[in-house]
């Protein structure tokens, strides 16, 4: 990626915590990343779930196309010594300002472990101290009450809710709540 006119990093970067390594997603782990994208669970509040390993190809491919031009960041999470991706955590450009937005999702069986708080904690840190971003949003659908506790948790600010504004499985409209941490906000966690 490139804020400013200079390069944050010249090679995909691989972050590791306590019990994980986020690292570039490559086309072997299609059929990982399609086991969590193709969960109706998982997905109820994200994308379609997926029926194909092929879109899960895709996907990669894609997410490595927005790499190279800078325009995002997306790294598979994996569990320190095994090399299953059981999830992943990125950041979409939004615009020259030093901004980004935050994606993640995780196989349905890694919930309630800390796993994507930890992970999505580390791409904070990342975003703010190498990136040089100065804020990082996100966007949750207002009844995904796990993502809104997580991120509540991790010190975003709920900024607002957009009413009504997406049609999900149930036939209904849904609100979507828009999250946002500045830099200035941001405190590290161990």
């Amino acid at each position: 990626m490139i804020l400013n006119n200079q390069p944050t990093f010249a090679e995909f970067p691989r972050l590791e915590t306590k019990r994980l390594i986020l690292r570039e997603p490559t086309l072997p782990d299609a059929e990982d990343v399609f086991v969590f994208r193709s969960d109706p669970i998982v997905q109820r509040f994200n994308s379609e779930p997926m029926t194909d390993v092929s879109q899960a190809e895709e996907l990669i491919t894609n997410h490595h196309a927005k790499y190279l031009r800078t325009d995002g960041i997306l790294w598979g999470i994996t569990l320190k010594g095994k090399d299953t991706v059981i999830g992943s955590v990125g950041f979409s450009r939004r615009s020259n300002h030093n901004r980004a937005m935050l994606g993640y999702d995780l196989a349905h069986e890694y919930w309630g472990q800390g796993i994507g708080s930890e992970s999505v904690q580390e791409v904070i840190r990342f975003g703010f101290e190498r990136m040089g971003l100065n804020r990082i949003e996100a966007e949750t659908i207002e009844d995904n009450h796990e993502s809104r506790k997580m991120l509540d948790k991790l010190g975003f600010v709920c900024e607002g809710i957009r009413r009504g504004y997406s049609l999900e499985d149930d036939g209904k409209y849904h609100g979507s709540a828009i999250y946002g941490l500045l830099k200035s906000e941001y405190k590290p966690r161990d």
